[in-house]
């Protein structure tokens, strides 16, 4: 199994293309291996023409292009459409324990911290995600509209912005539970 997710490239959703700094008006990938979703099968040999940043159609690679567009070749690689995570918190520092520890931390530090997050989601092939809050109040806005604007690399965002929330949740740590 492992081997087959590291021959198989997560392209997912010609979204990366343009947020990996690659934004071009039209742009061919050529796959090896197509995973189509919508009929239920593998196609080999197929192109995803992608204009900007969307999917316009696929065709088998013996087909012809139109002429001057460019052709990423990942003829070697299996591509899939792109992957949702609705359930992710982009800012911040996810490796620590410690609850506390975004409040030691500026809103700076956070959408730094947020940026890099948002590249590596976005490169292990998460195309959208839905980020369900952060103790910073509207940092992942910012970092949302920062993808938005082509700024930072990462997936389409939908945010919470500012969280409801309950006694002894989340956001009594930073007092905006209800008492």
């Amino acid at each position: 199994m492992t081997q087959l997710i590291s021959r198989s490239l997560l392209l997912l959703g010609a979204a990366a293309v343009p947020a990996l700094g690659h934004a071009q008006e039209q742009v061919a990938i050529r796959a090896g291996h197509l995973v189509d979703v919508e009929r239920g099968e593998v196609r080999r040999d197929q192109v995803v023409l992608v204009r900007d940043g969307r999917i316009v159609s696929v065709q088998a690679a013996g087909e012809r292009l139109p002429s001057g567009v460019p052709v990423i070749d990942l003829g070697r690689y299996t591509v899939l459409p792109g992957l949702i995570d609705c359930h992710s918190h982009l800012i911040g520092d996810t490796a620590s324990a410690d609850v506390l520890q975004p409040l030691q931390r500026s809103e700076a530090q956070e959408a730094l911290t947020g940026v890099r997050n948002a590249r590596a989601t976005l490169l292990a092939g998460f195309t959208t995600v839905r980020d369900v809050g952060t103790y910073r109040g509207f940092v992942d806005v910012a970092l949302r509209d920062a993808i938005t604007e082509g700024t930072v690399a990462g997936p389409r965002m939908k945010v919470a912005g500012a969280y409801v929330t309950l006694s002894t949740g989340a956001g009594e740590l930073v007092g905006a539970a209800p008492t």
